[in-house]
């Protein structure tokens, strides 16, 4: 990997630069870039009105505008986010206008900016457009609430706003143009920079002291690996959601069976660290628990038997990917006696390569007295390192030409699955949370008058926006928690830091930037970072427009909580959907998903009618790695670490894990099944038993899915008597085995009712 050693560090604690923290950490730095947006367009709005001679007043509601557009304009085209731009100034002009025109009737401009708030919950239905329009429509009448103008300066108001929108889409689309291939290539960089991560974290499992005090040094090293391998696969899935927009079929395929094999090798070597650190001859797949499953992991390899060389191995692993070898080294004796790697042979000339197995590897891999299960470490480290080469061997294309020199026949664009129709009516999630909204914020619009006639609207607003991005009453709930502690301790800053700055509106303008590029960055990553920021940013403007006075900033934290306490008794009380209800739907989507990616592994095995593209068990795969996220972001409200009920919690969390493992276990069999030609075991007895062991599997998930928890009974044919499986043959069947043991396990644990069943104790 080229990029990942100039940029991590050395592996013995060196500072690593702010780049590779950026791409560690942001993958793609999609939060970077959006904050860079969101500023960008409020400095040259402001800049370019102020050239002009506007008015205070103008340039707030300029300025507003463009942040809140710039962070709510999103597609997956340039094109797609053109259209919408146009489309979004004469939403913004004819939300601002109103507002305006209704400001001297209060009654009316409340019940408009109620409807307001239906339409704009209603319209997320037609995706990213529909939300972005309704957003923009809302904040902009939301806006001219503390911004008053009267009627005959509305023609200014106009061309604030489209300077405003001109000044965003020159810095969107041509100062700081993101096109899907420059956001494949932030990408790929920030792969590297994981892969660097996981390197130095295997290094610094390997180091430390000696006796029990190493052993107690590698345990607690455990914790950063596992989040390191969590921002590597982070980085694959979203690596693998964006090369189809980049590159042709033939090399799309290629880069996300190579990033899913690396992906897959770099938490098989764990496992295989794990393993090699205990006594007795514990299956290498009965680790895997322990990178999912919470509670602390077991100690890695030790020095003894074969250890040490394995320890010097990891240590040089940074700087091997550094200098992005394409082969890996394979002589470990030698390198037992050198500090220095020996030359290592072509990858297509050695065996077992790109490939793990669970027995002994090659004597040629294998160091002195070295008891298997620390064997099969080294051999996972190699497997690993020619994993790494071979993903950056993928990348060498050309993102925008859509070309691959190396492809001379263009395969089908693969086949995406069919949308899943919505319920209708009240059923359909955008309907049912526009008139949870609508009916929380005439309730908020009531008390939030009686708290404060001139910022009632701040009520309105906490309602609404504990709504978003939420689908039952738990997320509102944990929401709205976060949205009051962010209020408070923004408010307590904006104490010591608001007052000092008054008659300093430079000062105070710069710090409002600052705190608009935290809010932007920050958004996705703590709400209640962004609403601290959104709470100082508000004292800040005040300030800016003589209007702030530390009574100001009660009335924010009162209404603020008033208004979550609205949105949270709409949600209970009107059309509620239990925390429950929505994760035993996505229990069951992603035990579908699952039960799709090992019939599409074992069709691709066993048929030689499947799909002949490479990478459909991977994108399969792929679906169930995302549906089991969407989960494990439902399942927030019950896993944290203040949910009431604490053994809800426990449960959740260790279906989850179960969950996270059966994930890891589809991702190894697709890429297993995408070696060679479709229909590979049809003439093997192995074939017969992949069908019917996978058949079982698929069957218990989707008995599972439905409320059924008890499933089929475990298959007990191993095979004709005569037959020995290769090793190729051996791992698939092991990883469908335990993947079986897992589901199981969560049928098990699942409390009566299991997933999708109306009326079960939710998970």
């Amino acid at each position: 990997m080229d990029a990942a050693r100039g940029s991590t560090g050395s592996a013995d604690g060196a500072p690593r630069t702010v780049r590779h923290l950026l791409h560690a950490t942001d993958p793609g730095l999609v939060r970077l870039v959006g904050a860079a947006h969101t500023v960008g367009a409020i400095c040259l709005t402001l800049a370019v009105l102020g050239a002009l001679g506007f008015a205070t007043p103008f340039l707030v509601a300029a300025g507003s505008s463009a942040l809140v557009w710039s962070m709510v304009l999103t597609g997956p085209r340039e094109g797609e986010q053109a259209v919408t731009h146009a489309l979004g100034l004469p939403a913004a002009l004819l939300s601002a206008t109103a507002a305006v025109l209704l400001a001297p009737y209060p009654t009316v401009s409340g019940a408009v900016f109620v409807a307001l708030l239906f339409v704009t919950v209603y319209v997320r239905r037609y995706g990213p457009r529909g939300t972005a329009l309704g957003m923009n429509a809302f904040q902009m009448y939301f806006v001219m609430q503390f911004v008053p103008l009267s009627a005959d300066q509305l023609p200014r108001l106009w061309a604030a706003l489209a300077v405003a929108f001109g000044c965003g889409a020159l810095v969107r689309f041509v100062l700081l143009r993101t096109s899907p291939d420059r956001s494949f290539a932030r990408l790929r960089r920030s792969v590297r920079a994981c892969l660097g991560d996981v390197a130095e974290a295997l290094a610094a499992l390997a180091g430390g002291g000696a006796g029990a005090g190493r052993e107690r040094s590698r345990a607690g090293r455990i914790t950063p690996l596992r989040r390191r391998l969590r921002r590597l696969h982070t980085c694959a899935l979203m690596l693998q959601d964006g090369v189809e927009e980049c590159a042709v079929p033939p090399v799309a395929a290629r880069v996300r069976t190579r990033m899913t094999e690396t992906d897959v090798r770099a938490e098989r070597l764990v496992v295989m660290l794990l393993r090699a650190g205990q006594q007795g001859d514990a299956s290498a797949e009965d680790f895997a628990h322990h990178l999912h499953l919470p509670g602390p992991g077991p100690r890695a390899a030790g020095a003894a038997g074969g250890g040490d060389v394995l320890a010097a191995r990891l240590r040089a692993l940074p700087d091997t990917l550094a200098r992005g070898a394409t082969t890996a080294r394979t002589d470990t004796a030698a390198f037992a006696e050198s500090s220095q790697a020996p030359a290592a042979a072509p990858a297509s000339a050695r065996p077992g390569y790109g490939r793990t197995t669970d027995g002994p590897p090659p004597q040629s891999l294998r160091p002195p007295e070295c008891p298997p299960a620390v064997a099969d470490a080294h051999q996972a480290l190699t497997d690993f390192e020619q994993a790494a080469a071979g993903l950056r061997e993928a990348f060498r294309w050309s993102p925008g030409t859509r070309t691959d020199p190396a492809a001379q026949a263009q395969d089908p664009a693969p086949r995406r699955p069919d949308p899943v129709p919505e319920p209708g009516g009240l059923r359909r999630p955008t309907t049912r949370a526009a008139v949870q909204v609508a009916c929380g914020a005439a309730l908020a619009t009531v008390g939030g008058q009686l708290i404060s006639a001139d910022h009632w609207y701040w009520a309105v607003l906490a309602c609404w926006m504990v709504f978003f991005n939420t689908s039952s009453t738990g997320e509102i709930a944990l929401k709205g928690s976060r949205r009051v502690a962010g209020t408070l301790v923004g408010a307590l800053v904006a104490l010591l830091v608001a007052a000092p700055l008054a008659g300093h509106p430079w000062t105070a303008l710069v710090l409002t930037l600052v705190c608009v590029f935290g809010m932007a960055y920050t958004a996705a990553l703590s709400y209640t970072a962004a609403t601290f920021f959104i709470t100082l940013m508000i004292a800040l403007l005040s300030d800016l427009l003589g209007s702030y006075t530390d009574g100001l900033l009660l009335v924010r934290i009162a209404e603020t909580a008033f208004g979550v306490l609205c949105g949270v008794v709409a949600a209970v009380v009107v059309l509620p959907r239990a925390t429950g209800q929505r994760t035993d739907a996505l229990l069951a989507d992603a035990l579908r998903a699952l039960a799709d990616a090992v019939t599409e592994t074992a069709r691709r095995l066993t048929s030689p009618a499947a799909d002949p593209a490479p990478d459909g068990p991977v994108r399969a795969a792929h679906t169930a790695d995302r549906r089991v996220e969407e989960l494990a972001r439902s399942l927030t409200p019950l896993v944290h670490p203040v949910a009431p009920h604490r053994t809800r919690r426990r449960t959740s969390l260790y279906v989850l894990g179960l969950l996270e493992t059966c994930a890891y276990h589809a991702r190894v069999l697709a890429v297993e099944a995408g070696r060679g030609a479709p229909g590979g075991w049809s003439r093997s007895p192995a074939g017969a038993l992949l069908e019917e062991r996978a058949r079982t599997l698929a069957a218990r998930l989707e008995d599972l899915a439905e409320g059924r928890p008890g499933g089929p009974p475990p298959p007990t044919g191993g095979g004709p008597r005569a037959w020995t499986p290769t090793p190729d043959e051996a791992r698939v069947l092991m990883h469908v085995r335990r993947m079986d043991d897992d589901v199981r396990a969560v049928a098990e644990a699942l409390p009566a009712g299991g997933a999708g069943r109306p009326g079960g104790e939710p998970v």
